[in-house]
C-alpha cells in the first residue's frame, strides 16, 4: 500500500479541500496520509473525519516555515495534539505574521512594476491564510508571470534568493522543533536537500529533532541515499511524501505517487508513542 506523509490542502496553499485529498488517497490506494498544511491545522478535523469514514489512516500534521541565512528550514510536526491551546495560539500568531510578510513581498513586487492588492491575494486562500503560492497565483492571474514557468518565475521573484523574497516571521528552526514537541508531536526536518549544513541539523537533534524527510520529489537518488545514511547513523526516523499541492502543471508528482516504504508509518507511530510516554511520566 502507498503512503504519503506530506500533503497540502486549500486551507493553506493546496488546490483541494482536506476531504477531497482523502477521497483521492482512497482512490489511489493510499493507506496513510499526513495533512501537513503550512502553519495551520484548520483542515485536520475534516481530514480525520473523512479518513474515518473512508478507511484511510490520517495523521494530524503541520509544516512550520522558518529561515536561516542561506536556506529555508521547514519543520514537519506529526501526531500533534489538536486539543492544545498553545498550538492554536501560536498558529494564530504565525497567520498574522504571514499576512505581514505577504504585504511586504507585495510592496517589493510593486517596486518592480507589479501592483497586486493584498486583498486580492487573500481572496485566493481560505481562513485568512497567505503564502507565496497564492502570491504567485495572483502574479499569473494578473499577467505578471507564466503558469508554465513556475520554477523559473517563482524562484526569480519569490524564492529564497528572489528579488521580492522576505524571510518568514515568528519562529526560528529551534523554536519550531520545541513547539512541535510541546504540542505532543514528532518534529521532522522537511526536504533538507543540499543547502542545510550537517552541523546545523546536529544542533536541532540536540534539542529534540526526531527525523528527516529523506523521500521527497526534489531529492535526487544520491541526496535521498545521503539522508538515509545520515538518519541511520544518528538514530533518527525517516519520513517521505509527495509535497502535493496540485497548483502547478510543473509539480513533479501526484498524491501518493512517490515510492515511500509503508513501514515508515509504523516507525513514526512508535516514535510518537515513545515521546508521549516520556512526556506523560511524572518526574521524581
Amino acid at each position: 500500500m502507498a503512503v504519503d506523509l506530506h500533503v497540502h490542502s486549500n486551507v493553506s496553499d493546496g488546490a483541494h479541500s482536506p476531504r477531497e485529498l482523502v477521497l483521492m488517497a482512497k482512490a489511489r490506494g493510499v493507506s496513510a496520509l499526513a495533512l501537513t498544511d503550512h502553519d495551520s491545522v484548520l483542515g485536520v478535523p475534516s481530514a480525520l473525519s473523512a479518513g474515518e469514514e473512508l478507511g484511510v489512516s490520517v495523521i494530524p500534521g503541520v509544516e512550520l516555515s522558518t529561515d536561516i541565512e542561506n536556506a529555508e528550514v521547514h519543520i514537519l510536526g506529526f501526531y500533534i495534539d489538536m486539543t492544545s491551546a498553545k498550538l492554536h495560539e501560536v498558529l494564530d500568531m504565525l497567520k498574522k505574521g504571514r499576512q505581514e510578510r505577504s504585504a511586504e513581498i507585495l510592496r517589493r513586487l510593486k517596486a518592480l512594476g507589479m501592483d497586486i492588492p493584498l486583498e486580492y491575494v487573500l481572496s485566493l486562500g481560505k481562513e485568512g491564510f497567505t503564502g507565496r503560492n497564492q502570491i504567485f497565483r495572483a502574479m499569473v492571474n494578473l499577467g505578471f508571470a507564466r503558469p508554465d514557468k513556475r520554477y523559473g518565475d517563482f524562484q526569480r521573484y519569490l524564492g529564497k534568493k528572489g528579488l521580492a523574497y522576505v524571510e518568514h516571521r515568528g519562529l526560528s528552526p529551534e523554536d519550531a522543533v520545541r513547539f512541535v514537541r510541546d504540542s505532543g508531536g514528532v518534529p521532522v526536518l522537511a526536504h533538507p536537500g543540499t543547502d542545510i549544513p550537517f552541523s546545523f541539523i546536529e544542533d536541532l537533534i540536540g534539542i529534540g529533532l526526531e527525523g528527516i524527510e529523506a523521500y521527497h520529489p526534489t531529492h535526487s537518488k544520491k541526496t535521498t541515499k545521503k539522508w538515509l545514511k545520515f538518519t541511520k547513523s544518528r538514530g533518527l526516523i525517516v519520513t517521505g511524501g509527495s509535497d502535493f499541492h496540485n497548483v502547478s502543471p510543473e509539480e513533479p508528482l501526484g498524491l501518493g505517487s512517490l515510492p515511500v516504504p509503508d513501514s515508515i508509518v509504523l516507525e513514526l507511530t512508535q516514535r510518537w508513542l515513545k515521546i508521549s510516554s516520556v512526556q506523560s511520566t511524572p518526574s521524581c
